[in-house]
C-alpha cells in the first residue's frame, strides 16, 4: 500500500478512535468542563462533526474545481451560537462516521493527480488535497488528547491508550 492510501486509511479510522475515546461516559461527564480548554467533551465531539463537514466540503471543492476559494470559519462561534447542547453526542458521532466513510470511499478512487490540486484558504493560503487529509488526521489527534486529559480530570481515564 502506498503512502497516500495509508493516509486515507488512517483518516477513515478516525470515527473508531473518537467513539472509543468517549465510550462509557455518563451524560454529566460528557457535559462537564474540566480543563484543558473551555469546551466539554460533548462540545468537542460536536465541533469535530462540524469541522469534518467543513473540511470535507473544502476537499470536495479542491478535488472537483480549479483552484477554488476555501472560506475560513469561526469554530468558537459555532459552539457559542449554534446550541451544541441541543445536538446529541450520538448524532454528532454518527455524522462524523458517515461523513468520513463516504468521503474515504471517494478518496480511495480518485486518480493520484487529483491530490495535487490546490485550493486557496482565506487565511492560511494555498493547500493541496494531499496536504489536507493529514491536517484533519492531526486535528482529530489533538482533540483526542484533550478528551484523554479531560477524562483523567473526571477520574475516568481510558483503559488503553488511543
Amino acid at each position: 500500500m502506498n503512502e497516500l492510501l495509508r493516509t486515507i486509511e488512517a483518516y477513515a479510522k478516525g470515527p473508531d478512535r473518537l467513539e472509543s475515546a468517549v465510550a462509557g461516559l455518563a451524560r454529566e461527564q460528557r457535559h462537564a468542563k474540566p480543563g484543558p480548554g473551555d469546551w466539554s467533551i460533548h462540545e468537542v465531539v460536536v465541533h469535530l462533526a462540524d469541522s469534518d463537514s467543513v473540511s470535507i466540503e473544502r476537499m470536495k471543492r479542491i478535488a472537483a474545481m480549479e483552484e477554488p476559494k476555501l472560506l475560513d470559519y469561526d469554530e468558537t462561534a459555532f459552539i457559542r451560537e449554534l446550541k451544541p447542547e441541543l445536538q446529541t453526542i450520538e448524532d454528532a458521532l454518527l455524522l462524523f462516521r458517515v461523513n468520513r466513510r463516504q468521503w474515504s470511499r471517494v478518496l480511495r478512487t480518485l486518480p493520484e493527480s487529483i491530490f495535487d490540486r490546490v485550493g486557496h484558504h482565506s487565511v492560511s493560503g494555498p493547500v493541496s488535497l494531499r496536504q489536507m487529509i493529514p491536517l484533519y488526521i492531526e486535528h482529530l489527534e489533538g482533540h483526542l488528547a484533550f478528551i484523554r486529559q479531560k477524562r483523567e480530570r473526571l477520574m475516568c481515564p481510558l483503559e488503553t491508550e488511543q
